[in-house]
């Protein structure tokens, strides 16, 4: 029992480390300076990734969670092809941050 409560523990700051400013009933934003553009998972667009929008306020504990889970992680040097590359901006739309144009 005591393995499985502990499992659960790590799961949920797994989770909250992955998903910072996910708190139930909390806007994440109420105009578009409000939010940013980041990597999303460990290699950003230059490196054959993606983007996601964020809000700004929790964009430095994103970016340690992500340093901490990526350091071992070599991106390619290619330009991706992903759609989320060409948003040039994140906007707030109904109180959430999203990809921009």
């Amino acid at each position: 029992m005591r393995l499985v409560c502990k499992a659960a523990v790590v799961l949920a700051g797994l989770i909250l480390a992955v998903a910072p400013g996910a708190a139930a009933g909390a806007a994440a934003c109420h105009v578009d300076s409000d939010c940013v553009l980041v990597p999303d998972d460990c290699c950003g667009c230059s490196g054959g990734g993606k983007q996601r929008a964020l809000p700004k306020k929790d964009r430095a504990s994103y970016q340690r969670a992500r340093e901490a889970r990526c350091a071992d992680t070599l991106c390619a040097a290619v330009i991706s092809q992903d759609p989320s590359c060409a948003a040039r901006s994140a906007v707030c739309k109904e109180s959430k941050c999203t990809l921009g144009q």
